[in-house]
């Protein structure tokens, strides 16, 4: 009973039923005892087991019923180094219209805590110590230095800080994370700066400790500022996927955020519509997603599968892909990998089967759909280019060159005057992706630029 062995269970019964018998006891009745030990023996406790697991049942209902956000916030908080469950939670909470506030330096504690937001509503304010490779000891260690006063900026945040508690490696997961952009917003430059920051903290610290002053003011004085690298910021794409690979997750923004044109052009469903498309008896569809798993086993013919868990801005899902299809598309599923799936959906009682039939990079089926973009650049005077706008164009050129030939349209549009505009169609066909549209936007003189 205890192991559940239910082939052992069939031989026991017929013992049990011929002892039974053989002690006046008909054969119906011990049957029936028979049953009930069986049936106990499947899944059972005593009824003292039983109430209290009712009574926990009773008071998380009541918490989750009536204080939501501070019940799915303990949660996250007992679920700190499990980033799977962190992402269910979260899911849950947003379905229940509670927003995720990101980590930040100033707001957030070791832990899941509730914040207050302008309307009035309550948010979740994301853990320090939820972030990948940081420890919680050290964060908690780094809300205590902050005690009630906030970091005023990066060098503040260096000259109070104990470096014996904190490393390169955390400072530069807590910047991919985002937890500094209220002190820089820029985060690609406290990444780079992640070594002074520490050398500044450790001179700091080195100072204290010996009791010196320095020549021109006393340890109460505001620490020079931190000389940071000037760096150009990293670009959207770029920034969520660092973002992912510190939190285990897209928190702020989806990757898939930035194709949502494309997507609508070349039909793909969001991860939401999946189930309701099967049940409506459609066998084939088309999804778009960020892989964040990725498993692989051998099969009994000795053959390779795996299963792939996606995510678009919706939530995530599960594709089986089989053997055929992996060996086509391994390189194109990497963990981090943003991908066009053609998949075939089965209904198996209550779960939903969806298996791989064909796999494209995102950019390549945004490329193939034929997109085009207009770019928008700055007003110019037409009798004398300044050079910040030849510089623009001749980095627009080394965009289009790298991104190679393809079927979109490029159209330039210069600002001639207030009220006068021309457009030039570039001509040949480019490589159009919402990469290229992100790269673009931060190029001197450019205005805009749209998808068309």
């Amino acid at each position: 009973m205890g192991k559940k062995i239910r082939s052992e269970m069939d031989q026991q019964r017929e013992i049990f039923v011929r002892g039974a018998t053989g002690r006046g006891i008909s054969e119906d009745k011990a049957t029936e005892v028979f049953d009930l030990m069986a049936k106990f023996a499947d899944y059972g406790f005593n009824k003292s087991h039983a109430a209290a697991y009712a009574l926990v049942a009773y008071q998380t209902a009541w918490m989750k019923a009536n204080h939501p956000v501070a019940f799915i916030a303990a949660c996250m908080s007992l679920a700190l180094s499990n980033t799977d469950k962190i992402a269910a939670y979260k899911q849950e909470a947003e379905r229940a219209g509670t927003k995720i506030l990101p980590p930040d330096i100033n707001r957030s504690g070791a832990d899941f805590t509730v914040e207050r937001i302008g309307d009035g509503k309550l948010a979740i304010r994301y853990a320090l110590a939820a972030v990948k490779k940081v420890g919680q000891a050290a964060m908690e260690a780094l809300v205590v230095t902050r005690g009630g006063k906030d970091f005023t900026d990066i060098s503040d945040f260096a000259a109070r800080i104990d470096p014996r508690q904190i490393s390169r490696n955390q400072i530069e997961n807590l910047a991919r994370a985002g937890a500094f952009d209220s002190l820089e917003p820029n985060r690609g430059k406290i990444f780079a700066a992640a070594d002074t920051i520490l050398r500044r903290a450790q001179a700091d610290a080195e100072e204290k400790q010996s009791g010196q002053i320095g020549l021109f003011g006393g340890a109460t004085d505001k620490p020079e500022a931190l000389r940071l690298p000037d760096i150009a910021d990293w670009q959207p794409i770029e920034r969520l996927g660092f973002e992912a690979e510190a939190i285990g997750f897209h928190l702020t923004a989806h990757p898939l955020d930035v194709y949502a044109q494309t997507l609508r052009r070349i039909g793909a469903i969001a991860s939401t519509q999946i189930e309701a498309r099967a049940k409506a008896g459609l066998s084939r569809a088309k999804l778009a997603g960020t892989v964040i798993a990725a498993k692989e086993r051998v099969t009994r013919t000795g053959s390779r599968m795996s299963w792939i868990r996606l995510s678009d801005a919706a939530g995530s899902y599960e594709v089986t892909v089989f053997s055929e299809v992996l060996t086509r598309s391994r390189p194109l599923l990497a963990v981090g990998s943003s991908v066009l799936i053609t998949v075939d959906l089965k209904l198996e009682g209550e779960s939903l089967r969806i298996t791989a039939q064909d796999v494209m990079a995102l950019d390549q089926a945004a490329a193939n759909a034929g997109a085009g973009l207009r770019v928008w650049l700055r007003q110019v005077d037409t009798t004398d280019k300044p050079a910040g706008q030849m510089d623009g164009v001749s980095q627009i050129s080394a965009l289009l060159r790298r991104e190679g030939a393809g079927r979109g349209q490029v159209i330039l549009v210069p600002r001639l005057e207030e009220a006068r505009s021309v457009e030039i169609a570039l001509p040949g066909g480019f490589n159009v992706t919402p990469r290229l549209a992100q790269a673009l936007k931060i190029v001197p003189g450019v205005e805009r630029v749209e998808e068309i």
